[in-house]
């Protein structure tokens, strides 16, 4: 924090607030350690085999539950952008929200396949990207985010970033399952957010998972504007003085 120090002494006091918060951004930008990363081509194999197809299971019934009720909770909802989709199960558990413009995003090119295959409808969209890099192209009134947390190396920044693309009063639904990397998971992204409710589902496998619907966190327009890709992060003076002189 020591460049923050030094520019509170020579920046007028209108802008010292924004110096803080992005000197804040810069600390957190910094990658987690021990994050495992699966390739695209994991993906793509384990969904060519079926490995995945377990989640249309009535195991998995109760989850998708309750993730449809939260989107279905939030009222006059039309549209949802699915972040980490797979082949678009979730999709059909929104079937009886029609009209609805659904975006899905996934890594696998052989998950988005099959769900393009499956949901030709132009109010249906399947993208095959890494949701970190995927910029949206308009606001939802929901952001679906279901287990993929714990696969970001910075969660926090992750629902920060994805913030700015929520209508107003949008809302976040996050399911984690109950293991230690997503508990950590969700302690470091936590505060991005404020819990509006939880449900923690147990099967009798013994698996279970905790479920939550989310609001943003009022957030420093500054800070959405470089995590959105709206201004470059690049340093910390170049984004004031991007601000400075617009």
């Amino acid at each position: 924090m020591h460049a923050f120090k030094a520019l509170q002494r020579i920046l007028p006091s209108r802008l010292r607030e924004s110096a803080r918060d992005l000197a804040e951004v810069a600390l957190r930008r910094r990658p987690a350690q021990g994050i495992n990363r699966v390739p695209q081509s994991v993906w793509d194999d384990e969904y060519a085999r079926g490995r995945w197809e377990y989640l249309d299971n009535i195991e998995e019934m109760a989850r998708y539950a309750v993730i449809a009720g939260y989107c279905r909770h939030h009222g006059n909802v039309s549209s949802v952008l699915d972040l980490g989709c797979g082949a678009g199960l979730l999709r059909r558990w929104l079937r009886p929200l029609e009209p609805i413009f659904y975006v899905g995003v996934d890594l696998s090119n052989v998950a988005i396949e099959a769900a393009r295959n499956e949901w030709t409808d132009e109010s249906s969209k399947f993208v095959a990207m890494d949701v970190e890099t995927f910029v949206p192209d308009r606001k939802f009134d929901v952001i679906v985010l279901n287990e993929v947390l714990y696969y970001f190396d910075d969660p926090d920044l992750v629902l920060t970033r994805f913030a700015a693309f929520l209508e107003e009063n949008g809302k976040l639904v996050i399911s984690v399952w109950n293991s230690p990397d997503c508990r950590r998971a969700w302690g470091r992204s936590r505060g991005s957010v404020h819990m509006l409710d939880e449900v923690q589902i147990r099967h009798q496998s013994g698996v279970s998972w905790d479920i939550r619907l989310c609001r943003p966190r009022a957030t420093s327009p500054l800070i959405v504007a470089c995590l959105s890709g709206a201004v470059s992060m690049g340093s910390v003076s170049d984004c004031l003085i991007t601000i400075a002189v617009g």
